[in-house]
This record gives structure tokens, sequence and C-alpha cells, in this order.
């Protein structure tokens, strides 16, 4: 798949890291799982801490010494609460990649966290355990691997993914129905694979990845003018700090300055 969405995580970035008191192991998925599996993630916590993580239109499989769960796609930052230190495992999906392991619709689990039993796997159920046999993370990877290759079922390129490519280029300054149009769909039956395959509907998914970007700029250059809100593909100043409010659960001031100094006040 070309043109994929990194999504941007500020707890994974240096100094979330460091405000957090985190340290972080990553690697890429082999070549068959690229466009499917952005990336395999441990996290080592110093102490007990909240984990952040902002709406990215993405799902990602946690998990530690006492399970498995899934992470639906959230409309709003939520914090995992890290209750321990230790090593804290985790997978991250591109957005509507799912759909190549397993029959799911992800609406049923939007802004949820849910268990081992969502996903219809029996291995899932023992892949906390299988993983922390192991003593080092690369092995822990190859346990994931594994698992995930068994149930790769590859889908040919589709409409869809047309529509995933389309929203990334723009950065999600698309209107829904110049989309639908764009891949010969009605909006409806656009929205309704949304919907099955991200959890969102399109005019929502949209909006996400508009909310990833500026998140993004926020990080590179904390003070956001009217000009760069007009960039960005909002309205107006008051437009992008209405919709930062309803997703972010601050002021993009606010999300600046608590990031760059001490983020969501540890």
């Amino acid at each position: 798949m070309k043109d994929l969405f990194s999504s941007f995580q500020p707890t994974i970035t240096r100094s979330g890291l460091a405000n957090f008191g985190l340290s972080l192991e990553y690697f890429s998925p082999c070549d068959v799982l690229k466009g499917v599996v952005h990336s395999y993630l441990q996290i080592s916590a110093q102490y007990p801490t909240p984990y952040p993580v902002i709406p990215d239109g993405t799902q990602s499989i946690f998990i530690s010494p006492h399970g498995s769960f899934i992470g639906g796609t959230q409309l709003q930052t939520r914090n995992i609460q890290i209750l321990a230190a230790g090593e804290y495992f985790g997978i991250r999906f591109y957005a509507g990649a799912l759909r190549h392991l397993f029959k799911l619709d992800l609406s049923e689990i939007t802004d949820q966290f849910v268990g081992e039993e969502y996903l219809p796997c029996n291995i899932f159920n023992r892949l906390s355990q299988l993983i922390y046999q192991q003593d080092n993370f690369h092995k822990r990877v190859d346990i994931c691997e594994n698992w995930l290759m068994k149930n790769f079922k590859p889908q040919p390129k589709s409409r869809f993914d047309q529509a995933l490519s389309s929203i990334y280029q723009s950065s999600g300054n698309v209107k829904v129905n110049d989309l639908a149009q764009s891949v010969a769909w009605s909006s409806r039956h656009l929205n309704r694979l949304f919907q099955l395959h991200t959890g969102l509907g399109t005019k929502t998914f949209t909006k996400i990845v508009r909310m990833q970007h500026a998140c993004r700029q926020l990080y590179v250059t904390p003070r956001t003018s009217l000009n760069s809100a007009l960039e960005l593909g909002f309205f107006d100043q008051s437009h992008f700090i209405k919709d930062f409010r309803k997703h972010l659960l601050s002021k993009p001031s606010d999300f600046s300055n608590h990031f760059m100094s001490d983020f969501y006040n540890k």
C-alpha cells in the first residue's frame, strides 16, 4: 500500500517519553505485513503512570503480563493507566488494515477497549502468556509476527484503499461527496465501509486525520496562528479550537504548553 499514514502520538516522542518516565523499543514488520502492521512497540515504565493516546483513526493491541486488549478507534484522548513499573508490549495497525487479518465490524468497538474475547482467534487468549515467556523484545516480536502471519488473508487493493489514500494526501481536507465521486461509490456506501473497516464514518475519519496533522504541526511549531488554522483546513481559529477541544480535550495552546513542559501534568 502506498501513501500510508503515519499517526502522531505525542507520548512516544522523545519529550513525551521523558516526561512519563518511559523508554521505547520499536520494530517494523516483515515485508509481507507492511501496510497492515505499522509497528511493534515495547514501552518500559519506571513507575506507575498514565499513558495518553490521542485519536488517530487506527487500532492497536496492548499486551501486558496480565493479558491483552484491543483499542478501538478513539474519538477523544484516553489515558491508559500503567499500574506498575515494567515492560508493556503493543502492536499498532494501519487504519482499515485489520480486515486483512480478521472479519470484524470495528464500529462495534469505537471508543472502547475490549478484551481477548473480541478477536475470533483462539491463540489470542494465550498471546500474553507466550510473549512474556520470552526474555527480550525481538523474541516477543517473533511470537506476534508468527501469529499474525497465520491469520493473514491479503485483500486486493480496492476503492476503499483509494479513498483512504486521498484522505491522507489531503491531510483530511476533502469533502465526502467529492471523495465518493472520485471512487465511483455513493457517499452512503463509502460511509458504510468506513464504519466497518475503521470504526468511524467517513466525515469523522477525515476530521481525525486533519486533527492529527494539526497536532503534529503544534509539536513542530507550538504557536499556531489564524493563518495556520486556515492552512490546516479549518474555517477559522474558533473552528480549529472547537474541534481541538472536542477530540483532544484541551485548547491548542494548552496542549502545546503542557506537552513541551509537563505533558498532561504528569
